[in-house]
């Protein structure tokens, strides 16, 4: 794998995909405003307590012995140099504003997609910096000399395999695969860096069919009927992921908040547990939440995502669809969802609702229903209390036991 830059006339006519990657971003954004971190193993953890969780850590840490997912009191037995540090929310904000408003200056289309990730769409930007390949090791340099932060840059002509570039471990810091090579330059690569291999009956039938490398999937899905009984439902989204295509567009936050605001909400268990009512009324506490704020807005949810977070890092997630935003409605919903997504035993640490593509909900009562139009009116008069006292003035009986 090695980037190689085409001649700029063939792909003038090509879109092109910058992605930009911070591996470890927590960490480096510690290092960035603590210099004397520059060489210390270090530790995120979900808590200082001895129950608390390693989420990320860095290279020294690694060679310590430390893992992600690891306990926060295992990880001070085998290491006496480990510095623990909670995650730092405010710190991360600003470095990513800082780095949204330098990437701007490359393309007027960044989209971020978490910490430390961004896409940019660089159509039309051959005339300000010949190629996209040449974009992307200035980026690089103006990242690392002006933030002391190290960037890796895929670029493609799709935010899929772009992204995917930045996972792997090239010798330069830019990777860029040219048009038309996305399929051999994906087929070296684990089966696992599919996106698609979150989903828990895709990685089952990875494991189980030892589909190693993606090539392994490329020849596969290629039979068609071979495809639909190894994967079933997800056959498509394997096919299209395995060939390295991806339709999806670069969308700037302000395309974002016109296609419709997200009610974004996650709830962290004071501990990892697998115990069920803990979880249900975690969940509930998620439903009252998320409905409360959706009932501000007026609005229902066209689409929304629950995920699991396990101890050990892995996730799983449900999605559907909210019509109504009233509390019973929301409440089942997202509990059905919770069941769906939890399908292993291990603990969970926390559990994240993400609820968009929102669209104006205008609530005609019935005349013949009288329970629906009693929920409406108990919903309004608890809102009124809400929006007075707070969301969590209000506790159903279950999610007493959160407090325990």
């Amino acid at each position: 794998m090695h980037g190689t830059i085409s001649n700029l006339s063939t792909r003038r006519a090509q879109p092109r995909v910058l992605h930009t990657r911070l591996r470890n971003f927590a960490i480096q954004a510690e290092r960035l405003i603590d210099p004397s971190l520059a060489t210390s193993p270090i530790a995120i953890v979900s808590s200082p307590r001895q129950n608390g969780t390693i989420l990320t850590l860095s290279h020294e840490a690694v060679e310590e012995g430390l893992s992600p997912g690891m306990r926060v009191s295992l990880a001070r037995k085998m290491s006496r140099r480990v510095i623990l540090l909670p995650p730092n929310a405010s710190l991360y904000g600003k470095v990513q504003s800082i780095l949204y408003r330098m990437l701007s200056r490359y393309s007027p289309l960044v989209e971020p997609a978490g910490y430390g990730r961004f896409f940019l769409d660089m159509r039309g930007m051959e005339g300000v910096f010949h190629s996209t390949g040449k974009a992307g090791r200035l980026l690089v340099d103006d990242i690392s000399h002006q933030m002391n932060l190290t960037p890796r840059v895929g670029i493609s002509r799709n935010k899929l395999v772009s992204s995917i570039a930045t996972r792997v471990t090239p010798q330069e810091p830019v990777l860029e695969v040219p048009p038309g090579e996305e399929v051999q330059f994906l087929a070296p690569l684990q089966a696992m860096t599919l996106p698609i291999s979150r989903e828990r009956p895709v990685s089952q039938t990875l494991t189980d069919l030892n589909l190693a490398i993606i090539r392994d999937v490329q020849v596969l899905v290629n039979h068609d009927h071979l495809g639909r009984v190894a994967f079933g439902v997800h056959v498509r989204q394997v096919t299209a992921q395995a060939q390295g295509i991806d339709t999806s567009m670069v969308q700037p936050p302000h395309w974002q908040a016109r296609a419709g605001r997200h009610v974004f909400e996650r709830y962290t268990l004071p501990e990892d547990t697998n115990d069920e009512d803990r979880l249900h009324s975690a969940v509930q506490h998620l439903a009252d939440t998320v409905g409360y704020q959706l009932r501000r807005l007026r609005a229902v949810a066209q689409h929304v995502q629950l995920l699991v977070h396990y101890t050990d890092g892995y996730e799983n997630r449900a999605c559907g669809r909210l019509p109504r935003h009233d509390g019973q409605t929301v409440a089942r919903t997202l509990l059905d969802l919770y069941r769906k997504a939890n399908r292993r035993r291990n603990r969970i640490r926390a559990i994240t609702v993400d609820a968009s593509r929102l669209q104006p909900y205008a609530h005609q009562m019935s005349l013949f229903d009288a329970r629906d139009t009693n929920r409406q009116r108990i919903a309004r008069q608890l809102d009124l209390i809400r929006e007075r006292y707070g969301v969590a003035s209000i506790l159903t009986a279950n999610q007493l036991c959160l407090e325990e």
